[in-house]
């Protein structure tokens, strides 16, 4: 199908989208739109060949409620730092960070900020007229009103290549400031179920590359405790679980699995009766992920590949383990993910 996909013309287009400043783009029978006044957030993502809408979209004036509060259960939205911080404080070296509390309920800080911010366009082109890229990028200095929570200066570029191939995703960070800069990222990916319109929830199955699951309180934060997984969770790594047959809301490392001969590090979800898969392929410097579902009656899943563990700059454990991580002046980081379906 890939030779096919080939033939048919990229296209860029520049739109408001329920009044959101946004940008439309094609290429290679995959359709995306990203909101760029909210977090550069690829809301929409379509294999318009095979009828597909793989994203979760909000689609009604209800969903956009939500969308405007909550931006991460839609989409690819990105969260820094990533899920949740105790007490919204922590301490790295001599310095003390203090975030507000957005999670009242269990006095946590939660999904960082820039998923709700407005990004500029720094580049869109297509090229040799199969490919498109979009050049998303977020400057934070001491203009922002979260730089008093988080004195450092940085800019987060997210590249976006859409084609044949699906879509591909370079995130990257530059600390900017004149000191060391604590870092932490994720994506809270969410994906419909079903993604194919003539498919039921009960014929999807997930797969996840994972290897222990982090033991968490009634705060949803790690005790330190990392468990081996249970007999059901073993499910995830062979055959896989239906995502919305119980509630979710786990917390796990993650270890590299052998598919079809194939070194893989992600999550599949398979459409068992149209024999699809969806393939959400993660870079190795996400090495933990959280899988929830919201319940498991929204006709969604996210998926979330994490640098590093909930709360993270808090457990009393090896940055080796937990991935808490460290910028220096000008230090760049950056990891890639891919989006795509395959026949089964």
């Amino acid at each position: 199908m890939t030779n096919g996909r080939n033939k048919i013309a990229a296209t860029i287009q520049e739109e408001s989208w329920k009044g959101y400043k946004s940008i439309r783009f094609s290429a290679g029978g995959y359709e995306a739109l990203m909101i760029t006044d909210m977090g550069a957030n690829i809301i929409e993502l379509k294999d318009s060949i095979r009828g597909l809408s793989l994203l979760r979209t909000p689609v009604d004036e209800i969903g956009l409620k939500v969308f405007k509060a909550a931006p991460q259960v839609y989409g690819l939205p990105v969260l820094f730092p990533p899920n949740r911080i105790e007490d919204g404080s922590f301490k790295m070296e001599d310095k003390v960070y203090k975030f507000p509390i957005n999670e009242p309920k269990h006095n946590n800080y939660i999904h960082g900020f820039i998923k709700n911010e407005k990004w500029k366009i720094a580049r869109s082109e297509i090229i040799r007229g199969e490919s498109v890229e979009i050049e998303a990028v977020f400057d934070f200095n001491e203009e922002h009103e979260f730089y008093k929570y988080f004195p450092h200066a940085f800019q987060f570029k997210l590249v976006y290549n859409l084609s044949s191939n699906g879509l591909k995703q370079k995130a990257s960070i530059i600390n900017l400031s004149s000191e060391k800069m604590p870092m932490g990222i994720g994506f809270h990916s969410a994906f419909n179920i079903p993604f194919h319109p003539e498919s039921m929830e009960e014929d999807y199955r997930l797969i996840i590359s994972i290897d222990k699951r982090w033991e968490q309180d009634w705060r949803n934060l790690p005790t330190g405790k990392i468990l081996d997984l249970t007999i059901d969770e073993k499910q995830y790594v062979c055959k896989g679980i239906n995502p919305l047959e119980h509630s979710l809301e786990s917390h796990y490392t993650t270890k590299d699995m052998n598919i079809n001969g194939k070194v893989f590090h992600g999550a599949i979800i398979e459409d068992t009766s149209k024999k699809l898969r969806l393939i959400y392929e993660m870079g190795n410097d996400y090495k933990h992920m959280v899988i929830w579902n919201d319940k498991g009656d929204k006709n969604y899943v996210c998926v979330e590949p994490q640098t590093c563990a909930i709360n993270a700059v808090n457990i009393n454990l090896e940055n080796s383990i937990t991935g808490f991580k460290t910028l220096l002046t000008n230090e760049t980081w950056s990891e890639q993910c891919k989006i795509y379906v395959e026949d089964m």
